[in-house]
């Protein structure tokens, strides 16, 4: 019987152009379903996804939490649209999606020929499904794309190199304009994605007050999304939890990006000359090495020629000093 259902999906899929999804199972807050031959990795996913929602909502103590999640696992990124709710669809160039309004959840595997981790995917995702049960329509999409990189690891050079020219180049986004410069695909190297994972991040990290040595434990982190969700006023929210209006507090990000960036060539200057001079000090120590085994060389064929020398004056003087011969004695 699973096995003409099964036949049956896989043609109404090709009929419709969606993969197939065939439930797994659920548990806690998450319900899974898979596209079939990936009913282990889907199970996989589910026992992980509590785990990171426990996590996640350390953030949001005593905001609203989703009461269902639907996951859904399908192989290959391109399928994610086909499986998308009604009338939502899903980006091209993702590799996870979420809609927080509902509650769902779909995870690749993979896109095209490139494997993919899926449980930093569902992290991510899931970061979003929180925030949106949590904070409602008030959280901006900087705000939202920010805190779900917090809790997945996405570290990217590209993002680096990013945020390294928009300190340089003063290219950084007004805060006021972030939401609007999202754009259509997402690239690690876009500035907008970096600048909001970079300021949340700043966010996450700022103690109550402005001296940098007060790691505030995330605390007012979460009295700043606390206060998000009572009110919709990131302001006040914001002056509430750290003492300071958000503009102020982006100011002050904005100077941190500045000093991290600008002065990190000079210290990366300091480290090229030093390197430069052990590389210079080897070469010479090489270059001292074998022009002392040339001369000690040399100074061993100056001596085994002077012996050489010596050995044959000897050998002549003994020789001047020698008598010479008798005549033989004839009869």
């Amino acid at each position: 019987m699973r096995r003409l259902l099964l036949i049956f999906l896989l043609l109404w899929s090709a009929i419709a152009g969606a993969v197939p999804l065939v439930h797994v199972g659920s548990r806690g807050h998450v319900e899974t379903s898979a596209e079939p031959g990936l009913e282990t990795t889907a199970l996989e996913l589910q026992d992980r996804a509590e785990d990171a929602l426990r996590e996640i909502h350390k953030d949001l103590e005593g905001l609203p939490e989703p009461r269902t999640i639907r996951l859904q696992v399908v192989r290959d990124a391109a399928s994610i649209a086909s499986v998308a709710p009604d009338g939502r669809g899903a980006p091209t160039y993702a590799i996870g999606v979420a809609y927080p309004d509902l509650g769902v959840i779909t995870v690749a595997t993979r896109k095209g020929g490139q494997l993919v981790d899926p449980t930093q995917t569902l992290r991510h995702e899931l970061a979003h499904i929180a925030l949106g049960a949590a904070l409602g329509d008030h959280a901006p999409h900087w705000l939202h794309e920010g805190f779900a990189y917090q809790h997945s690891s996405d570290f990217s050079f590209d993002r680096m190199e990013t945020l390294a020219g928009m300190a340089w180049f003063h290219s950084i986004v007004p805060l006021d304009d972030l939401d609007r410069s999202f754009p259509a695909e997402e690239a690690p190297a876009n500035r907008a994605y970096a600048e909001a994972y970079d300021f949340v991040g700043y966010l996450s990290r700022r103690g109550r007050y402005e001296d940098t040595a007060d790691d505030g434990d995330r605390e007012p982190f979460r009295a700043f999304l606390a206060g998000v969700a009572q009110t919709g006023d990131l302001d006040a929210a914001a002056t509430k939890a750290y003492g300071r209006p958000l503009h102020v507090l982006f100011e002050e990000w904005r100077e941190t990006l500045s000093n991290r960036y600008l002065l990190a060539p000079i210290g990366l200057l300091g480290l090229a000359v030093w390197v430069l001079c052990a590389i210079l000090l080897a070469l010479a120590w090489r270059r001292r090495r074998r022009q002392n085994r040339v001369r000690m060389a040399q100074w061993e064929r100056d001596e085994r020629a002077y012996d050489e020398m010596i050995a044959r004056l000897e050998a002549e003087r003994a020789a001047a000093q020698r008598p010479p011969d008798e005549p033989p004695l004839l009869n």
